[in-house]
């Protein structure tokens, strides 16, 4: 079986790219999430579902994980369960001792553009707020990056609570609230 796993940071990040990278899995497993946690609803199903001879696609390496720990950890997940992995991006296959090297090496570098990637963004920030131009993040940006925070937003918006509600409860204007159902509305996550 060809499983995909296609993974974006936060809602507001569309899967359109991932998905027309590939058309071929028999399943596609969908996280909306940050990959430093480990944690994902997603992927935890996807690597309890494995099966010896099944071949896990992802579009790129920085999908998967952006820790190299938990990277390779995947990785031997997968290979402990006697399946493959392949980045799409890279055409690189784990079923070869090469390519096998070559992810290894792959995760390596995906921690270190996420750590320069934090280097810049902190140095950036201090720049700004010397000047007096970094007010700080918008309230509401990041309250649904965890699935366990889109879960409960699914529950509270089902059971009829009204924007204004929804908006105390998540600590958010309302406009945010509307722009939340929008959004997950265009995904087909609320109806």
């Amino acid at each position: 079986m060809i499983r995909y796993y296609v993974r974006v940071s936060t809602l507001d990040q569309r899967i359109d790219r991932q998905l027309l990278a590939y058309d071929k899995a028999d399943r596609t497993y969908i996280d909306r999430m940050s990959g430093v946690s480990r944690d994902r609803p997603e992927l935890n199903r996807l690597l309890s579902d494995l099966r010896e001879g099944d071949i896990v696609v992802v579009k790129s390496v920085d999908r998967l994980s952006r820790s190299a720990k938990d990277f390779l950890d995947i990785s031997e997940h997968i290979k402990l369960a006697k399946a493959n992995l392949k980045i799409l991006d890279l055409n690189i296959d784990t079923s070869s001792p090469v390519g096998e090297c070559v992810l290894t090496i792959l995760a390596a570098i995906s921690q270190m553009e996420r750590n320069t990637i934090k280097q810049r963004t902190s140095e950036g920030i201090a720049i700004a707020k010397s000047l007096g131009k970094y007010t700080g993040r918008k309230i509401g940006a990041i309250a649904l990056t965890s699935q366990s925070s889109l879960d409960r937003f699914k529950r509270l918006y089902k059971a009829g609570l009204s924007k204004s509600e929804l908006a105390r409860e998540f600590n958010v204007s309302r406009p945010t609230i509307y722009h939340w159902i929008k959004v997950l509305k265009q995904r087909h996550i609320l109806k």
